[in-house]
């Protein structure tokens, strides 16, 4: 390494030799043999990043720093290194922001001076979803960048890995059938990342939203990176009336119910939504429409709930007017969401005040199935979006967008649903936010 790195190593090297064997002040066991197999690792770090990882004085624990120059490490990207669910996630005295998974067959990976976690207890993260960033928080960081990292083995079945300490419960750990951490005062240069998604979302979210003083809004995201790629484009002109709920059919046409009695239903045409958002005057169709929620599932469907009854309606245009839209099916009672989108053809994804996560897949008047996804942990949501392809969004009061993926959308199962970070921490001010369906796939 440069003299300047080395520098570095040198007082990493000593800070960890002394302060991690006993700072934690955590109480453990000493390490004993594994009875199952240990899980199938890959680097916490996107696909094709290379890292360097030391034991210094604490094998088999390892210290990681990315290549060639350190330059990056602090903020990267933390992805899960294979399946769990995520056991512990909290700052620490010492450590700072640490995370713990648990990986099954009693083996937990942990992390610790994370400049932020992006994952809570309880969740289910599947390899590769991003569980946080490096940082270097805690006092036993020593202001220096790294991750710390630890597999530990549950020897004395208290349902955790006990870490940052000698004769605690860690393990050497093998990534991409390698394994590292045998003796202290070890170093491995330029390991690449082979932590490669199997399968990733491909296209943009389109998300139309609504600001407290009726302006409209548009973004762009991008499906597989959450990242945002276009806006958000505000438009100069408000809606004109106190909007409710909204549906986004298409591009370039929303329907959205105002806020009144007679339950009053408009569609608006967005004439460009490129460099700035135009839209004509809202088109009135109809009374009658005293949704509280509305999503539009992509395949003709528009579903409403109103004081959790569920009805679906057959949108036959476009840009439809009244005559356009048929149907008034009642599908049943009893949906009481605090959030509904669709995720695609007469499925529908809501929350509960509660935090329940529900699938529902819809047959016709009387008749779905309801699968709940989880129990707990959503009741934060306000919005929440799919532009399909098992991709979902929740907003949150605060101003934060989260995003998810779901691998089979359409299984009813919740354990291939995992956490992918946010999209932004702040900055989403909307009242109401739709996006348009089947544009990720």
């Amino acid at each position: 390494m440069a003299e300047k790195s080395g520098g570095i190593a040198l007082l990493l090297r000593s800070v960890m030799a002394t302060v991690l064997v006993t700072a934690f002040g955590l109480a453990g066991t000493t390490t004993g043999h594994a009875a199952t197999a240990a899980p199938d690792l890959q680097l916490p770090f996107p696909c094709g990043q290379q890292w360097r990882l030391d034991t210094w004085q604490h094998a088999p624990a390892l210290d990681m720093v990315k290549e060639p120059d350190q330059h990056g490490t602090e903020g990267a990207t933390l992805i899960a290194p294979a399946a769990g669910r995520v056991n512990q996630s909290y700052k620490h005295g010492n450590a700072g922001n640490m995370i713990q998974i648990d990986h099954g067959g009693g083996y937990f990976t942990t992390y610790i001076h994370l400049q932020s976690r992006e994952v809570s207890v309880g969740e289910r993260v599947q390899r590769g979803t991003m569980i946080g960033r490096v940082g270097k928080d805690g006092a036993t960081a020593n202001g220096h960048p790294h991750l710390h990292f630890e597999l530990g083995y549950d020897a004395d079945g208290d349902g955790s890995a006990s870490w940052g300490f000698a004769g605690s419960e860690r393990v050497r750990p093998t990534f991409d059938g390698v394994t590292y951490g045998q003796s202290d005062g070890r170093t491995w240069r330029s390991v690449t990342s082979r932590n490669c998604s199997v399968v990733s979302p491909k296209g943009l979210a389109s998300v139309y939203g609504v600001l407290p003083d009726g302006r409209l809004t548009y973004t762009a995201i991008d499906g597989a990176t959450g990242d945002r790629t276009h806006g958000a484009v505000v438009s100069a002109a408000p809606l004109g009336f106190t909007p409710k709920a909204m549906a986004t059919l298409n591009f370039n046409t929303l329907l959205v119910t105002s806020d009144e009695p007679s339950g009053r239903l408009y569609r608006v045409d967005i004439r460009t939504n490129r460099d700035e958002l135009i839209f004509e005057p809202p088109v009135f169709l109809g009374n009658g429409y005293t949704h509280d929620l509305l999503a539009y599932d992509g395949g003709g469907n528009l579903y409403g709930i109103a004081d959790g009854v569920l009805r679906r309606y057959n949108v036959n245009a476009a840009k439809p007017v009244l005559a356009d839209i048929t149907g008034n099916t009642l599908i049943g009672s009893g949906f009481t969401l605090k959030t509904l989108t669709a995720t695609g053809p007469d499925w529908l994804l809501g929350t509960t005040a509660d935090g329940w996560l529900i699938s529902y897949r819809i047959a016709g008047a009387g008749s779905w199935q309801r699968h709940q996804l989880r129990d707990s942990t959503w009741q934060g949501f306000d919005h929440l979006l799919s532009p399909g392809g098992g991709v979902y969004y929740g907003h949150h009061p605060n101003g934060s967008v989260h995003r998810y993926f779901d691998a089979d959308p359409y299984d009813g199962q919740g354990d291939d649903l995992s956490g992918q970070g946010t999209v932004d921490a702040s900055g989403w001010t909307q009242v109401l936010l739709s996006a348009q369906p089947a544009t990720v796939s």
